[in-house]
C-alpha cells in the first residue's frame, strides 16, 4: 500500500480534529448559560438571586428574584401591542404593560397582528418549558395569567420574559435557537 505524505499527514490529524469536534459539541450543549443571560438582563431588570436556571441545546429558562419591579430604560415600555410592534421593530426589545389583559391573552393578540414576532413569542414560551422545573413553570404559568405581570421579549435571543410584581419575580423562557 502505497500512502502519499500528504495522505499520512491527514490521518495523523484525524485525532486531533475529532478532539476539536468532541469539544465544539460540549460548549454547544446548551442554548444560553447563566452568566450570559443574566448579563443581558440586568440591563433591563434589578435582579436578585437567581430562583433557578436551567438550559439544554433546545431551550433555557430561569426564575430570578427582582430587587425592584420597575423595568429599566433600557428597555420601552408600552401600553399596547401597535406600540410594541414598533418598539421591537426599532429596539429588537419591548415590553408590555397592559393590565387590561392577561400576557397570555397579549401573546394570541400578538399572533394575530404581527404573526412572526407572536409565534416567536410563543415558540419561546412553548420550547422553553421543557427546561422548566416545577418552581419554575408554576410562576410561569400563574404570571401568564396575571394581569399586572409585565409581558417583554428580546427578538434578537428570542427569550420571552415574564415580570411579575405579585410574586417578585422574574421568568424567562427560550426555545431552540435559531441558526
Amino acid at each position: 500500500m502505497n500512502l502519499t505524505r500528504d495522505h499520512m499527514r491527514s490521518h495523523s490529524q484525524a485525532p486531533l480534529v475529532l478532539a476539536c469536534l468532541v469539544l465544539s459539541m460540549i460548549a454547544g450543549c446548551s442554548r444560553e448559560d447563566e452568566e450570559a443571560l443574566r448579563g443581558r438582563l440586568e440591563q433591563w431588570y434589578a435582579l436578585g438571586p437567581t430562583v433557578a436556571f436551567h438550559a439544554t441545546g433546545n431551550c433555557a429558562a430561569g426564575a430570578f428574584g427582582l430587587t425592584d419591579d420597575a423595568v429599566k430604560s433600557a428597555m420601552p415600555v408600552t401600553q399596547g401591542l401597535p406600540e410594541m410592534v414598533i418598539a421591537l421593530a426599532r429596539r429588537g426589545a419591548a415590553a408590555l404593560d397592559d393590565p387590561s389583559q392577561t400576557p397570555d391573552a397579549g401573546m394570541v393578540a400578538l399572533v394575530n397582528l404581527d404573526r412572526a414576532t407572536g409565534s416567536g413569542m410563543r415558540r419561546a414560551a412553548l420550547e422553553g418549558r421543557a427546561c422548566m422545573n416545577e418552581t419554575v413553570e408554576s410562576a410561569f404559568r400563574y404570571a401568564l395569567v396575571n394581569p399586572r405581570a409585565v409581558l417583554a421579549y428580546d427578538k434578537r435571543h428570542a427569550a420571552l420574559m415574564l415580570l411579575d410584581p405579585r410574586t417578585g419575580m422574574l421568568i424567562v423562557a427560550m426555545g431552540a435557537a435559531d441558526g
